[in-house]
């Protein structure tokens, strides 16, 4: 009598997914007990459709911790699962302000933190702004340097290399700029300043400590000299105080790794630009709620 033995083999693939979320009602990106962040919905999401379980077997990974109020469209976790990952089921399951919009299969041993090049752009809103000192900033700030008094905690190794920075002012269109000179405050957000920093990896707190010096420089607070020293302090120095500037105008725009290429999903890309245009749609409404309201009382008092 011959017996027959059936070996089912579970085969698992690690995916590396990109993540796009708006990071306002989030208290960052790392899980913390009682609060919502990004990490905890895309891990309850994972385990509901039945993705992942234990996290230390699934071999959950994320590329970085972006603070609570920062914006994504390149955050990156991976993970393995005997599922075929659809990104489009996960998106369905989870909140509209954060949605998968790339995948990549990747090798076992793929660690996301461990990326080719980050890019974060933080847009500034200031008024009197010079692009010219901005960019002489920037030229301080590229090559490799000590950055140990741009980050909020000691670690043991605070040199970072800044690949590029470039400085850019989009142009608007005179038909969109806003026509009431009444309040010339109001203006400002229509011309922004985009700062784009590239590096490996960056330090906790490390890219909004360099935008507060950018401004300073700008201000007259500090010399790019004195940028300088801060780059690069002496051993025996104290830790400089530089206070980091406001969480809600940077964005995590991509993270790239060697020999792995994303795949965009049309119709997950799609799904989020139909959000963020709904939002700005309701920030507008807003916009125009308030204009009247003080264009009534401008009436009011005259």
């Amino acid at each position: 009598m011959k017996i027959k033995i059936i070996i089912f083999v579970i085969i698992m693939k690690r995916t590396a997914l990109k993540i796009a979320y708006i990071g306002t009602h989030f208290h960052g990106f790392q899980r913390q007990p009682d609060v919502r962040t990004v990490e905890e919905e895309l891990i309850y999401h994972l385990r509901k459709l039945g993705y992942i379980d234990d996290l230390k077997a699934s071999r959950f990974r994320i590329a970085g911790r972006t603070d609570a109020g920062v914006h994504s469209l390149g955050n990156v976790i991976s993970f393995q699962s005997e599922k075929e990952v659809r990104i489009n089921q996960i998106n369905n399951s989870l909140p509209d302000d954060i949605q998968i919009i790339a995948w990549a299969p990747v090798r076992f041993g793929f660690k996301p933190r461990y990326a080719k090049m980050r890019w974060y752009r933080y847009i500034l809103f200031e008024e009197d702004l010079d692009i010219d000192l901005l960019r002489q900033t920037a030229e301080v700030f590229k090559g490799t340097h000590n950055f140990t008094n741009f980050t909020k905690r000691k670690q043991k190794t605070t040199e970072r290399t800044i690949e590029d920075i470039v400085i850019s002012k989009p142009r608007i269109d005179e038909a969109d700029k806003n026509k009431n000179n009444d309040y010339a405050h109001l203006n400002k957000t229509y011309s922004p300043i985009f700062i784009d920093i590239y590096g490996e990896s960056f330090l906790w707190n490390m890219v909004r400590k360099m935008i507060r010096v950018f401004l300073d420089v700008n201000y007259g607070k500090l010399t790019l000299d004195d940028v300088r020293r801060l780059l690069d302090p002496e051993e025996d120095e104290l830790r400089a105080y530089i206070k980091v500037v406001e969480p809600e105008n940077l964005i995590l725009m991509d993270i790239e790794y060697d020999g792995i290429r994303f795949r965009y999903d049309d119709y997950a890309c799609e799904r989020f630009r139909r959000y963020l245009a709904d939002n700005l749609f309701d920030l507008q409404k807003t916009y125009s709620v308030s204009e009247s309201m003080l264009k009534s009382l401008e009436s009011l008092t005259d």
